[in-house]
């Protein structure tokens, strides 16, 4: 272990950690300590070892806010603040340390939407509250130089590792029909023949009754032994719980430039010799480029004149059982707009959504025939020294334990559940959906086989 005090004057001031050297770190047991300890308390975890190498666990939580009409949500100088006045007054952390050691994370539900930019839809607020966490303390890991980044004085006992059991197996079913769902589909087709809609995302709900005893972190610890998340993560608080392994970058922010990460397009396991068979596809290019277009509209209404483009297009982006195109759409934030003016401005995912995003939203609230809840919505974090890297809530489990009072049309108690969904464009083929929905599917039951 050594002690150091870090020159920048970001999320720490004046910047001094313990660092130790480990081999691996588990959140999962961190987390199981800090519950005993205060069984009340947020977990949180924020994963992107696969895309960044780091790793993040608050441990002094000042504040939680439950949010459902918006008013106490962005109520917060890092987020309500023009970006130029809370700019560092050195810079960024540097690569080498934790980017995230203070600050505020957030929870933000599918249908939080709703309460900036209503749709007209069968929802008109968030089912399960937004949610948002004030950081005072993170525990950090760099998985690739093996450091973890403990605040001064931080309980080392509270890093004793946790046996958990291997969680028991469940059996997922569809909410809806597979007649059901071709209706829905029908009726989108009907939508884009009419020139009401250029693009639809539409998934579908599985869902499983929970057995005794089950623990979120021991099926967490679960899901991360099948291997890193790009851009996953953990809640849980009062029995709402979450466990992400998404492989979508919903949005990053360091100072004025933004970044956001749109996927569209998926297939499964390695690709053939040769050329790759997404860059062959015109349905998926199609929905692809109106993706790609949708955010670049997006980013436009919040960034200076000029700034937004496209630097990467359509790569490919492979996985241990899927294969996705991604491209990276940036630009930089206009003067005198705030954190929270781009998140309202680009949420929720245009990948996850459609175009016109309105309008889609709204259909998307009438044939899926329940909230997503947190299902396509996003989590992360802003940090004191004003980097905001946030996940699209895709390939994730939610769900609420028994004895926990479940709103109206949220997760009832006692079950977990997930949503997979396709994007549907004017040639869209039923099967080949449903295929590729039934393919993300498999990804999320693999934790509890």
């Amino acid at each position: 272990m050594k002690k150091n005090r870090q020159p920048y004057s970001g999320d720490r001031e004046p910047g001094e950690w313990e660092i130790l050297r480990l081999p691996a770190f588990d959140p999962a047991s961190l987390l199981f300590r800090l519950r005993e300890r205060d069984p009340d308390r947020p977990l949180i975890h924020i994963d992107r070892e696969r895309a960044t190498g780091w790793s993040h666990v608050p441990v002094a939580i000042s504040r939680t806010v439950e949010d459902r009409t918006g008013e106490l949500l962005f109520d917060h100088p890092l987020l309500s603040s023009p970006l130029e006045e809370r700019a560092p007054s050195v810079g960024e952390a540097p690569e080498e340390l934790p980017p995230f050691s203070s600050g505020c994370v957030l929870l933000l539900p599918f249908e939080a939407a709703e309460l900036w930019e209503p749709s007209g839809g069968p929802y008109a607020a968030p089912q399960v509250p937004a949610l948002r966490c004030d950081c005072r303390e993170v525990v950090s890991f760099h998985a690739p130089s093996g450091r973890l980044f403990l605040p001064e004085g931080f309980d080392r006992s509270l890093l004793a590792p946790v046996d958990f059991p291997a969680p028991s197996p469940l059996s997922f079913a569809a909410e809806e029909s597979e007649v059901s769902f071709l209706g829905s589909l029908d009726r989108i087709r009907q939508g884009l023949n009419e020139g009401r809609y250029f693009q639809v995302n539409l998934a579908r709900r599985f869902s499983a009754e929970l057995p005794a005893g089950f623990d979120p972190l021991a099926a967490y610890a679960r899901l991360r032994a099948l291997g890193p998340s790009s851009f996953g993560g953990f809640f849980s608080w009062r029995g709402r719980f979450l466990l992400s392994r998404s492989p979508e970058q919903f949005l990053e922010a360091a100072g004025p430039r933004v970044v956001t990460r749109p996927i569209a397009g998926t297939a499964p396991g390695a690709a053939p010799e040769g050329r790759e068979p997404l860059l062959g596809d015109p349905k998926l290019l199609a929905e692809h480029i109106m993706t790609v277009d949708l955010l670049r509209n997006d980013l436009g209404r919040v960034c200076r004149p000029g700034s937004v483009r496209v630097p990467r297009l359509l790569a490919v982006e492979r996985l241990p059982h899927l294969r996705h195109l991604v491209s990276d759409v940036e630009g930089r934030l206009a003067p005198g707009l705030s954190r929270s003016d781009l998140l309202r401005s680009l949420f929720p995912g245009g990948s996850v959504t459609g175009a016109p995003r309105i309008a889609v939203r709204r259909e998307i609230g009438r044939l899926e025939g329940r909230p997503r809840n947190d299902y396509c919505g996003a989590l992360g974090y802003v940090s004191d020294s004003g980097r905001l890297d946030f996940s699209l809530l895709i390939r994730t489990l939610e769900g609420r334990l028994p004895g926990h009072p479940a709103p109206e049309a949220g997760p009832g108690a006692g079950r977990i559940s997930f949503g997979a969904g396709a994007g549907i464009v004017a040639d869209s083929v039923a099967e080949e959906e449903i295929r590729e929905i039934a393919l993300k599917a498999r990804t999320m039951e693999e934790v509890f086989r």
